[in-house]
Parts: structure tokens; C-alpha cells; sequence
């Protein structure tokens, strides 16, 4: 999107919001460029933030420390090590597994833009980092005050993070960590290169658990319903690209000081969904997990291969009296199949067939009674019952397509008909 575009888009909000500051006249002999170096001191100055140099460049880098007994939402952020201590004792080959690794180790990362097309022409203006180190929360921002203090902006940035080992990031593969790659080419001759490391990104995880629970799988709305976490005065992320275009007019602390406090916000939150996510995993026997959670970590323990665990996710499902304890069933039936638990898939399967019009739960017994069992005969009765189901379902849908070509004769008639009365 264009700024013209933007610029139109965020009028009437920056009409109705205001900047809460009033701009002071400067004197005619101070030059532009004194006049916004001596603005973004006052801002740096407001924001709490340091103005590094580097090659004649400059950004400013803001750091907040939280005490690891505070609360972001459901979990306090010592519970990170807590989980960080349940994948080492687990063993469990999972894309979330944060075994092997210490708490410092990961690096929770979320970036603002001033666009979300990948192109070469939109920036990140802001890269917000965070990681436990000693006995704290170590919350870092770096801020781009200008296109020209690229250099400087990811020089600092990869400067502070020469041990990256994981990204934690919210849709970071698809757009945060693609776009720095991108705005890294331009400068890396003088700034240190980009790492290898590994990627947790929670959106994938979060539309596994909860896409079909949710409205969307957007941050916020998980944030909201599924962390408990609340909000205040918070600036959209849609207005972030058009006040840092403000802010680079008139460098005004206001400007900026939602959007930075907006992205600390979903920094917090990272962390938070991270224990989250990893207690849904690990502790699938607790009471909080619900039905439709349980059976999503199912399926995913059975994408990755990891059957027994599977099977332990379903085994638990089964005593629930609920549609999913019901697709359980089908998934356990299959692995039991697999694992050579033959007795165990077959009860499965003799019980769906009864109570499920699917003839594909008839072929699946009618297999077992005719290779494990040998019970021709009885094999005979399902494959039977296969067909009698399948051609009932193809009955109703025939049935139903009748009608709906009955409606569309219907339709076509009345407008023939009408058609011969304006002739």
C-alpha cells in the first residue's frame, strides 16, 4: 500500500487520537537536520532509550528488565524454565521441543514494519527481542530513525545476538524473519552476517490447537481467549507504519512510544504462549486441557510419526462422552492397526461400523476378520454392509441432486416464461 493510500486510510483516526503534543517553533538558523537531531534526543530522552553510532549512522535501542516472578496473563515467566526442564526430561521428538537448550538460548523476536508487502521498498523500523538472562527478562528494541541508518540499525541488532540458537516469533518464517533477510542484503558488507538457528513459530502451532475453536488464529484473539490477557489503550498494528511516517517528519516521542509499547506487548506474549503451548503438549493428562485441545495434540504427535504418543493423546480421549472422543476412536483404531494391536482395532472398528455410517469402518474390520482372523464369513457381513451403506450414501446424495436440478428447471422456466412475456 502506497503512503498516499496509508496516509488517507489514518486520516480520520489521527484526527480523532491526536499526537498529544504541540510542535515548538525553531529559529530560522538552526538547519533541518540540527533541528531533528536535537527532537530525537528529546524522544530518545522520553522513551528511555540510548542513541548508538555507528558509521556516521544512528538508532536508538530501548531495554526493559522484568522480574521473572511477573505475570503476563496465565504464567508467570519463570514458569520458561520450568518447561524448558520438562522437554529435557521428556525425550520427545517434537517441532516445539526446546530440549538440549538453555533459557537464554531462545530469543523471542517480533518486528513492526512499514508495510506488510515483502518487497524491497518496505522497512522494518522497529526489531523487538527478548530473553531471560540471570534472574531477569531482558526486553530489547531497536529503532530505526531514518532509511539511511540501515547499517547501523542491524549491525546493533546482530551485534547483541552472537549465540542466536532459537527464534521465537508469531508468523516469523513466513514474515518477519524473510523481511530481514531481505533488508540485510542491502548492508551486508558492513554489518556481521545472519545466523543459522532454529525457528519455533507459534502461529503454526496455535492453528493446529485452536483454528477450529477460534474466529481467527490471529495474536490477539489468541492472546484474548485463549491466555486471558487484556489490553489497555493499546495502538493497533495496522496504525504503526503511518505514525512512524509521522514520526520521521516531526520525531515526536508520542509518535511512537504506543507502537513500541504495542510490540513489547506481543513480545511478553510470546513467552507466554510458548509455556502454553508446551504444557498443552507435555501435560496433555491435566484437567485444563479441553476435549478439542487434546485431540489436536493427538493428531500432531500421530503427523510427526510419534505413534505411541499418539496413542496415549487418543487412550485418554476415549472415557470423554464427546465428539471427540468419537474421532479418537477412528485415529486410535488405525494406529492400533498399525502397532499390530489387532484385538484392540478390531473392537474399535466393530464398534464404529454400528454406530457410524462411514462403509469405509466396515472395510477396515472386514480386512482384520479376513487377514488376521481368517473369519471369512464374517468378513463377508461387513463388506456387505460396506455396500449397502455405500449405496444408501450415494442414494441421498443422488436424491438430493435430483432436487437441487429440479429447482434450477423450476427456475428456468419461470424465467423462459417471463422472458416470452416482455417479447
Amino acid at each position: 500500500m502506497s503512503l498516499k493510500k496509508q496516509l488517507a486510510r489514518y486520516k480520520n483516526h489521527l484526527s480523532r487520537e491526536g499526537s498529544g503534543e504541540k510542535s515548538k517553533r525553531t529559529p530560522r538558523q538552526i538547519s533541518a537536520n540540527d533541528r531533528y537531531q536535537q527532537e530525537l534526543e528529546l524522544a530518545a530522552e522520553h522513551l528511555n532509550a540510548d542513541i548508538k553510532m555507528f558509521d556516521d549512522q544512528f538508532i536508538l535501542i530501548r531495554t526493559e528488565k522484568f522480574d521473572l516472578n511477573e505475570k503476563h496473563g496465565l504464567y508467570s515467566f519463570n514458569e520458561l524454565e520450568d518447561i524448558l526442564s520438562d522437554w529435557q526430561k521428556s525425550n520427545i521428538d517434537h517441532p516445539l521441543s526446546s530440549g538440549g537448550r538453555k533459557m537464554d538460548d531462545l530469543l523471542f523476536f517480533d518486528t513492526e514494519t512499514t508495510g506488510l508487502g515483502a518487497g524491497a521498498g518496505h522497512m522494518i523500523f522497529l526489531i523487538g527481542t527478548a530473553r531471560v538472562t540471570g534472574k531477569k527478562l531482558i526486553l530489547k528494541q531497536y529503532f530505526l530513525p531514518g532509511p539511511g541508518h540501515e547499517a547501523a540499525f542491524y549491525h546493533y541488532f546482530l551485534s547483541n545476538c552472537p549465540d542466536l540458537k532459537n527464534l521465537v516469533t508469531y508468523n516469523g518464517k513466513s514474515f518477519d524473519w524473510p523481511r530481514v533477510k531481505t533488508r540485510h542484503q542491502f548492508v551486508k558488507e558492513r554489518v556481521p552476517a545472519l545466523p543459522s538457528f532454529g525457528h519455533f513459530d507459534l502461529l503454526h502451532a496455535s492453528r493446529r490447537l485452536w483454528k477450529d475453536h477460534l474466529s481467527s488464529t490471529r495474536l490477539e484473539t489468541v492472546e484474548k481467549e485463549i491466555l486471558k490477557i487484556k489490553r489497555s489503550n493499546d495502538v493497533p498494528g495496522h496504525m504503526a507504519p503511518f505514525l512512524y511516517f509521522q514520526f520521521l517528519k516531526q520525531p515526536k516521542a508520542s509518535l511512537i512510544e504506543g507502537v513500541m509499547k504495542h510490540n513489547a506487548e506481543d513480545i511478553k506474549t510470546l513467552v507466554t504462549l510458548y509455556i502454553h503451548l508446551s504444557k498443552r503438549i507435555l501435560h496433555f493428562n491435566d484437567s485444563g486441557v479441553r476435549d478439542y485441545e487434546l485431540y489436536q495434540v493427538g493428531r500432531w504427535y500421530r503427523y510427526i510419526g510419534n505413534n505411541l504418543q499418539a496413542i496415549s493423546v487418543f487412550e485418554r480421549l476415549l472415557n470423554e462422552k464427546t465428539l471427540y472422543a468419537k474421532k479418537a476412536m477412528k485415529d486410535l483404531a488405525s494406529l492400533y492397526k498399525k502397532a499390530g494391536r489387532y484385538k484392540e482395532s478390531f473392537a474399535l472398528y466393530e464398534t464404529l461400523a454400528e454406530n457410524d455410517m462411514d462403509p469405509h469402518l466396515c472395510i477396515e474390520a472386514a480386512k482384520l476378520l479376513e487377514h488376521q482372523y481368517k473369519d471369512i464369513k464374517k468378513a463377508i457381513y461387513y463388506t456387505e454392509l460396506a455396500l449397502n451403506r455405500l449405496e444408501y450414501k450415494n442414494t441421498i446424495l443422488k436424491t438430493k441432486q435430483d432436487e437441487d436440478k429440479q429447482d434450477i428447471i423450476k427456475r428456468f422456466d419461470r424465467l423462459k416464461a417471463k422472458e416470452r412475456k416482455i417479447d
